[in-house]
């Protein structure tokens, strides 16, 4: 994802010269391309996130379309005030790029898990929050993002995610991806994570079950419509990579609150009771309850 993100990015700086990315003192083997293509529009900010985040507000102010990228909680938790007021109270074009969502960085322990960057993101006056699944998605959150510079959150995974869309055409990332059709209710999930949704649906196809699996790359653009109608075909589970409490899963019940209507709705994600572990993600994720089988464990009993 970190290659679909900087490829599009150049891509859409050969169109737009306003175009202009800060990085953290990361992304090495990763932003070189950017860098040496428009040197007079990439700036590396060093380790002072909080001096970053108010250096690209000030460039924001200016006209300029600004990316900020950084790994894990950087980006996000070590300068959530400034984001606060020079970017979402001031409404200025910035994006907040964070790599490394959830467990990606599992082995380097929990200064680097993203668990809790959703909830502190959405909750922002103005924030727009993207978190697509795969390549594709990024590539096409990317392109939003510089048609409607705003103040973006982009949630990405690390590297080597494998693609969920095999067709490209005509994706609208501004709402719910309808991944599979099922007759026993719905996933909605958010991020990488979407391949463990994929998983459980061919598992229930083995017992006579099928869900219909959404991935919801723009957890701001959900409509009413949308959510009545999946509350009448059935139970609904929401899946993350994040803490259960104050992310996708916690703003789908808002909504739902807001609209007064009530659905069988679970919500999975990390626990907050362990956050010591250590290890790569697929173990974080399934030490987490973040697995196929959980969802099984939902879903089988309606059979």
């Amino acid at each position: 994802m970190r290659e679909a993100f900087v490829n599009e990015l150049s891509r859409q700086a050969m169109i737009d010269p306003r175009i202009v990315l800060i990085t953290g003192d990361l992304g090495y083997g990763v932003l070189e391309s950017f860098a040496e293509e428009f040197p007079g529009r990439f700036f590396n900010a060093g380790i002072s996130e909080q001096a970053m985040m108010g250096m690209a507000a000030g460039l924001a102010s200016r006209g300029n379309k600004v990316f900020v990228y950084s790994i894990g909680n950087f980006p996000t938790l070590r300068c959530l005030e400034q984001i606060r007021n020079d970017v979402c109270l001031m409404n200025n074009p910035v994006c907040i790029v964070s790599v490394g969502a959830g467990y990606a960085y599992g082995a380097q322990g929990y200064s680097h898990h993203a668990l809790e960057d959703i909830a502190c993101m959405r909750v922002l006056p103005n924030m727009r929050v993207l978190i697509p699944s795969d390549p594709v998605e990024t590539k096409y959150s990317v392109a939003s993002i510089c048609e409607k510079p705003r103040p973006t959150y982009l949630r990405l995974g690390k590297s080597n995610e494998s693609n969920l869309h095999f067709s490209s055409e005509n994706l609208d990332i501004e709402s719910p991806i309808q991944m599979t059709t099922g007759a026993n209710g719905s996933v909605l999930f958010c991020g990488s994570i979407g391949k463990v949704a994929l998983a459980a649906n061919d598992m229930l196809k083995e017992t006579g079950l099928s869900i219909s699996v959404y991935s919801v790359p723009d957890i701001s653009a959900i409509s009413n419509q949308f959510l009545k109608k999946i509350a009448e075909e059935g139970p609904i589970l929401t899946l993350e990579e994040h803490f259960k409490h104050g992310g996708f899963g916690s703003y789908i019940l808002e909504r739902y609150s807001e609209i007064g209507v009530f659905p069988d709705l679970r919500i999975v994600g990390a626990q907050r009771t362990q956050p010591n572990l250590i290890g790569d993600q697929d173990y974080l994720r399934t030490a987490n309850g973040i697995s196929p089988e959980i969802l099984l464990s939902y879903f089988q009993p309606l059979k």
